[in-house]
């Protein structure tokens, strides 16, 4: 994801921060990093890569539902926190660990809504399939986060209405192909009807739709 080696103490600060919601203190190292490597801070974040598990800052913010840390960690590359995130935030919004989760997979399964609403406003890909073949809305329905299901299915109607107007203009979705399937550069994923249509008939009790 980047070619800058960070030392092992600075990404376990930097994880460590942002899993315990120390905004104030992560800003700080992340400027004192900065001045010190002589590196942007989209780039020391996407080099903060836990070595075995492949999380991110953001993963830890996301699955304890810490949108301060969210907010800030996308922040990063534009002039406002409302600003469109630059091209090194959106590869660290929908970075995949070990098992193929996003950031928007952890906020998702933990029912964390104000999370997951700031990571989809931010330009978190609904889409992404993890390794267990689960994307966000699956996540979130198997462990009963209602709320969160909702709210994903809703903004996958307004993709889906995005992408059918883009079409009805002579257009195509930038990253569909011909079978609909979206290619989001962390491996292939389902079209966007697809994820609506694979709600139907799920068993949201049954224990072997976990990770």
């Amino acid at each position: 994801m980047a070619s800058l080696n960070l030392d092992e103490d600075s990404i376990d600060e930097i994880l460590y921060l942002a899993r315990a919601n120390e905004a104030s203190e992560l800003s700080t190292f992340l400027d004192e990093l900065a001045t010190s490597t002589n590196q942007a801070k989209p780039s020391i974040l996407a080099a903060a890569i836990d070595p075995n598990t492949k999380n991110t800052a953001l993963h830890y913010a996301a699955a304890n539902g810490h949108v301060d840390i969210i907010k800030l960690l996308l922040s990063f590359g534009s002039t406002t926190g409302t600003a469109p995130p630059s091209s090194s935030a959106s590869g660290l919004i929908n970075a995949c660990n070990d098992s193929g989760n996003t950031a928007l997979h952890w906020a998702a399964l933990n029912g964390h809504l104000e999370s997951v609403k700031a990571l989809v406003q931010s330009g978190a890909d609904v889409t992404i399939i993890n390794k267990a073949g689960h994307d966000a809305v699956f996540e979130a329905e198997i462990n009963d986060k209602g709320d969160v299901v909702e709210w994903l299915l809703a903004a996958v109607e307004e993709l889906e209405k995005g992408i059918g107007q883009e079409n009805e203009q002579g257009g195509e979705s930038r990253d569909a192909d011909e079978s609909g399937t979206v290619e989001n550069g962390q491996g292939s994923a389902k079209g966007v009807e697809d994820v609506r249509k694979q709600m139907e008939g799920l068993d949201t009790k049954d224990p072997s739709q976990g990770d």
